[in-house]
């Protein structure tokens, strides 16, 4: 199968997600018990063709897929309806450690997990929460304890020492305090690994807290921005629209100042706002050496939007095609950065960075 072909099932997959067969879920929850969790970081990870790709399997929306996973002579596949069946193989599950990790740790490559240690949120209140976020609000309004998190992975990591560390999740209390959260997760981590650890988080207030999160042992970081337009981001992103447009490009200038350039990546969703609007954020971005991440937006069933329409994969392609191009353009392997954004399970530039227009 050509790579084109590959670029074409990765988008449909991405965006609308995968119909599992009813005795394939049965035999796989079993492996897996968490596999029809729902929600984007309990998405299930899995390798199409020599491609990562994070699919959903459990929303509403992947029941109506056009795109079936099969089992047969025990091996999994992908029918798109074409007769030719397309190989798909989960990744190994991680040890158990009996800690918190086995909850929070996900495989999304056979290189990378990442956790989401804070599943709680200050934008998560009526009139602010970002309408595509699918984080369910509970009655706990904490986050798991730092010390429980990196003693987790100092258990999980005496057993298999393969994986770089993704940490991300809601913004506990503010953005400045989940970046000082997080450098107590690194240090500690830092105590027994050297593995690549990329740092997801809404731009501090206090810039020097990018140093802080360098110094304490990040490797890389993600500020997503998820709206290029200020004024469509204020309608969508209600609560984190506070933060100034221009503040995330002087968190950015800091950060590639601190981890160099590459180092530095930002999430734009395509399907939510217009194609251009993002493919022109994108050329901004790579011009000052911002890896941009181009995840398309589906309608999870906890998310506000719920309703909408998820986004149409030949704008993933058309808008990761353009961002491949610029990624050539300005020298930034994503392969520069470690954990997440190498990983590119959930989006295809890294794709058409490889593999020039497809």
């Amino acid at each position: 199968m050509d790579c084109k072909k590959l670029a074409e099932i990765k988008a449909g997959l991405l965006c609308l997600g995968v119909n599992v067969d009813e005795e394939v879920g049965k035999k796989l929850v079993k492996e897996r018990p968490y596999f029809y969790d729902k929600g984007f970081v309990h998405a299930v990870n899995a390798n199409v063709l020599g491609s990562n790709v994070c699919v959903s399997v459990a929303e509403r929306f992947s029941h109506k897929s056009p795109y079936h996973l099969r089992e047969k002579d025990g091996k999994f596949y992908i029918d798109d309806g074409s007769g030719e069946l397309v190989p798909i193989s989960l990744f190994d599950d991680l040890p158990k450690t009996d800690t918190v990790v086995d909850i929070l740790a996900r495989p999304h490559s056979n290189r990378v997990i990442s956790l989401w240690p804070s599943l709680v949120c200050c934008y998560d209140k009526p009139g602010l929460k970002c309408k595509f976020c699918s984080i369910k609000t509970t009655d706990v309004q904490t986050v798991v304890p730092a010390e429980e998190v990196w003693k987790g992975l100092k258990k999980l990591f005496e057993l298999t020492d393969k994986y770089s560390v993704n940490l991300g999740g809601g913004t506990y209390k503010n953005p400045d305090n989940m970046a000082r959260y997080l450098m107590e997760i690194i240090r500690g981590i830092r105590s027994f690994s050297n593995t690549p650890i990329s740092v997801e988080l809404a731009p501090p207030s206090d810039l020097s807290l990018i140093d802080e999160l360098k110094e304490a042992g990040a490797s890389s970081l993600i500020m997503n921005l998820e709206v290029a337009s200020p004024e469509l981001k204020k309608e969508i992103c209600p609560g984190k629209s506070s933060i100034p447009y221009e503040h995330y490009y002087a968190a950015f200038r800091r950060g590639i100042e601190k981890f160099g350039k590459g180092k530095i990546s930002s999430v734009l969703i395509a399907g939510i706002q217009p194609d251009d609007d993002v493919v022109n954020e994108c050329e901004k971005l790579t011009a000052i050496g911002v890896l941009p991440t181009i995840i398309p937006f589906k309608s999870m069933d906890d998310c506000e939007f719920r309703d909408k329409p998820n986004c149409d994969p030949r704008s993933l392609l058309y808008v990761s095609r353009k961002v491949g191009a610029m990624l050539r353009k300005e020298g930034l392997n994503p392969d520069l950065q470690e954990g997440c954004t190498k990983c590119g399970g959930c989006s295809l530039e890294t794709n058409f960075y490889e593999n020039g227009n497809l």
